[in-house]
């Protein structure tokens, strides 16, 4: 009840701070109570702003819904450190696991109030305030680990987080691999038509939601907190998400396959509200940045070390591994950016074309 109490509140608030600044619901930006963030945060009066003293220090909170022995923490607590060194203690990272400070959209909604300050989660998640994000989850879009990681460490990544970020009112840096989805299910899939009718999880984004449709199945809107319990009722039958992060999740106890479609590659990055980054001042904002991409690229190469060795922990768990006829599952996706995301032909096409 508690819970439920503070999403209304957190959501009343985000409301008021949007009108307060003249932006209409279809805009959806995250800019809010920048200022006024800084403020709570950094402990700074005006005072103290206006004569530019560096030696208050600046706390900025960071939450993420992973728990702490996913990948994601590793790199929140690698940042951490990094801003810190970069800094020399000017300013700390306080590091907030396991959706402690609430869940995926109650976080992104909270850089806009100011109850967090940077946030890691996927770049496909912020799809409600940018089209671009959609991009992060278009089926097949990817060829494999080598083409992802070309495409978010040059400027067409580069591009990504600057177009997503200048339409939702966000600062986006740092991506970072986060794994190939594929699907856990309790029920055996070794080709496309043993898709259909399938009650999958899927997060509550329309990429998703259409690319599932395309593959035959039932797709089910639900939070990442909520699956383990979704599939142990019956709600849904299988999910997706990257392999490491499913077993994390503990969903090795509820699903007797994983099958590796790798229909997507996702990218993880950090989210700050631009209104409050652009009040920092220009040495913390470049410790940031250079901290949010050395982090990135530590942890791309963790998890992609990882993900074999997390295909065996599957194993022992006594989940069985099924490699599909990815053939069936790419013939249905044909055509599907140009069918349903037909204004992001032209960056996709750049994505495609990155050698």
């Amino acid at each position: 009840m508690r819970k439920r109490i503070w999403c209304m509140v957190v959501s009343i608030m985000l409301a008021v701070s949007l009108t307060a600044c003249g932006k209409s619901q279809t805009s959806d930006t995250v800019e809010s109570a920048g200022d006024e963030a800084k403020t709570e945060a950094s402990g700074e009066t005006d005072e103290e702003k206006a004569v530019g003293s560096k030696e208050a220090e600046i706390v900025l909170r960071l939450g993420h819904i992973n728990s702490e022995s996913d990948p994601t923490h590793e790199q929140a607590l690698f940042f951490a450190d990094k801003v810190a060194e970069k800094t020399q203690g000017r300013v700390k990272v306080e590091v907030y696991p396991a959706a402690t400070l609430g869940d995926t959209r109650e976080l992104i909604e909270g850089l806009g109030i100011g109850t967090v300050e940077v946030v890691i989660d996927g770049f496909g998640t912020i799809e409600t305030y940018t089209p671009v994000a959609s991009l992060d989850a278009m089926p097949f879009l990817y060829r494999d680990y080598d083409h992802f990681m070309k495409v978010w460490q040059g400027d067409v990544g580069k591009e990504l987080c600057d177009v997503a970020g200048a339409e939702s009112g966000l600062k986006i840096f740092g991506g970072t691999y986060r794994g190939a989805r594929v699907i856990t299910s309790t029920k055996e899939i070794r080709k496309v038509e043993d898709m259909k009718g399938l009650k999958i999880r899927v997060p509550n984004l329309d990429v998703y939601i259409k690319t599932f449709q395309a593959l035959g199945t039932t797709p089910t809107p639900m939070a990442m907190t909520e699956v383990l319990t979704g599939i142990q009722q019956g709600t849904v039958e299988a999910q997706e998400n990257p392999t490491i992060l499913s077993y994390n999740f503990g969903l090795y106890d509820v699903c007797d396959y994983l099958i590796r479609t790798n229909h997507m590659y996702s990218s993880n990055v950090f989210l700050m509200a631009d209104s409050y980054f652009a009040g920092l001042d220009q040495e913390t904002q470049e410790a940031i940045l250079e901290a949010g991409q050395e982090a990135a690229d530590y942890t791309s190469q963790v998890v992609a070390d990882s993900e074999e060795e997390y295909f065996s922990k599957w194993q022992e768990q006594g989940v069985e591994i099924i490699d599909p006829d990815l053939d069936g599952f790419m013939k249905a996706c044909d055509g599907f950016l140009e069918k349903e995301f037909p204004d992001l032909m032209e960056l996709g096409n750049k994505i495609q074309a990155v050698q």
